[in-house]
């Protein structure tokens, strides 16, 4: 799996985001006066999130796995 993140993450990747969209993230819960608990950003968080409360935890476990290239 931290193969598959640290290739997911090199700028070029199809799936990677911008380091100025993160870095505005953390500066906004860094500098919030009440900051939210979570911060849904880069390519793909929302979806996620949307696919993890409408399919079963092993379904959307097994989808995470195939999309980061983890074997099963």
């Amino acid at each position: 799996m931290a193969k598959s993140l640290e290739r997911s993450s090199q700028p070029g990747t199809r799936m990677a985001s911008p380091a100025t969209v993160i870095g505005k993230a953390v500066a906004t819960a860094a500098t919030a006066r009440r900051p939210r608990t979570r911060y849904r950003v880069g390519f793909g968080a929302r979806p996620r999130v949307f696919l993890s409360r409408l399919l079963p935890d092993r379904t959307f476990d097994a989808l995470v796995k195939h999309s980061s290239g983890v074997p099963a």
